[in-house]
C-alpha cells in the first residue's frame, strides 16, 4: 500500500479513537471501593439502594463523603422515603475532586461546592451545596450552604480512598442533611433499588415512612459552579475536568507509533 495510504488510514483511526464513547468512562467502582470498610457498610448499601452508587461510577471526577454504620443506623431510624433519603445521600457526593492534602490547602480556608443533590437538578434554586471550611485546630468543616444552624456542621475524620484526580472517599463525622435535601418530593421518579446495575450486588430495601417538610433559605451559585466538577483543572491541588478528552493520549500514542512504522 503507498505510504499516503497509510498514513491516511492512521489518520482516520485517530480520529475514531478520540470521538470514541467509551473514551472519557469512568473506571471506579464505589461499592468496591467501600467494600474493604465494614464501618461503611451501611452507607454504601444505601448508595446502591437509592441508585447514587451508578451516579457516582458514571462521573470521572467526584468525592464521595462517606458516614459509619453508627450514624447511618440513625438515619435509617428516621424512615425516611427512598427519595428523601437520595436526597439526603446526594449531599455526600462532591462534583469535584478533594483529599486530604486539598482540604488542609484551599485558597482562603474555605470553598463551596456544588454536591450531586444541586447539579441533578433536584435541589429547589440555588440550595444542594456544602460549604468547606477549616476551623480553628485545623479541623475541617463540612455544612450545607442553606442551614445556619452549627448543628448541621460535620467534620472530616480521615481519608478512606484516593485516586488522583478521579474519585475521593473521605470519611465524615456524621450524616450532612438540609431543609431542601428532607423536603417530601412531589413524585418518586427515581428507578426502584431492584433497578440498580447488578454490579453492585444484592439491593437494601427503600424507606417507605414520611419525612418532615422543611425549607432552606437561598445563596450565591456563582462560587460554587467555579468550584464545581473539574473546577481545578490540571492543577496539583485540583481535579482535571470531567468533560477531557481522556482517549487523546492514547489516540496520540498510537499516531505516532503508526508514523514510525511507516518511516521503517
Amino acid at each position: 500500500m503507498p505510504r499516503a495510504g497509510i498514513v491516511r488510514i492512521c489518520l482516520l483511526l485517530l480520529v475514531a479513537l478520540t470521538t470514541w464513547p467509551g473514551a472519557c468512562r469512568a473506571t471506579h467502582n464505589i461499592t468496591a471501593i467501600l467494600a474493604g470498610h465494614r464501618d461503611l457498610a451501611e452507607f454504601s448499601r444505601q448508595l446502591t439502594a437509592t441508585g447514587l452508587a451508578d451516579d457516582i461510577d458514571g462521573r470521572n471526577t467526584i468525592t464521595v463523603l462517606a458516614v459509619d454504620d453508627a450514624h447511618m443506623a440513625t438515619l435509617k431510624a428516621r424512615g425516611l422515603p427512598r427519595e428523601t433519603l437520595r436526597h439526603v445521600l446526594s449531599l455526600h457526593v462532591l462534583v469535584d475532586y478533594y483529599d486530604d492534602d486539598k482540604l488542609h490547602r484551599l485558597p482562603g480556608g474555605s470553598a463551596v461546592v456544588s454536591t450531586l443533590f444541586q447539579a441533578s437538578g433536584d435541589a429547589p434554586g440555588s440550595e444542594g451545596m456544602v460549604k468547606i471550611a477549616v476551623r480553628r485546630g485545623g479541623r475541617v468543616a463540612f455544612v450545607p450552604q442553606d442551614v445556619d444552624d452549627a448543628r448541621a456542621t460535620v467534620f472530616y475524620v480521615k481519608s478512606v480512598h484516593e485516586a488522583p484526580y478521579n474519585i475521593s472517599v473521605l470519611q465524615v463525622s456524621s450524616v450532612i442533611t438540609s431543609p431542601a435535601a428532607e423536603a417530601p418530593s412531589a413524585t418518586e421518579s427515581k428507578p426502584n433499588a431492584t433497578d440498580a446495575t447488578s454490579r453492585h450486588g444484592p439491593h437494601a430495601g427503600a424507606y417507605t415512612a414520611p419525612s418532615p417538610a422543611g425549607q432552606g433559605s437561598s445563596s450565591d451559585i456563582n462560587a460554587a459552579k467555579q468550584a464545581g466538577d473539574g473546577g481545578d483543572r490540571g492543577k496539583k491541588n485540583g481535579a482535571s475536568g470531567g468533560g477531557a478528552p481522556c482517549g487523546l493520549p492514547f489516540a496520540l500514542a498510537f499516531l505516532m507509533a503508526a508514523i514510525l512504522v511507516v518511516n521503517w
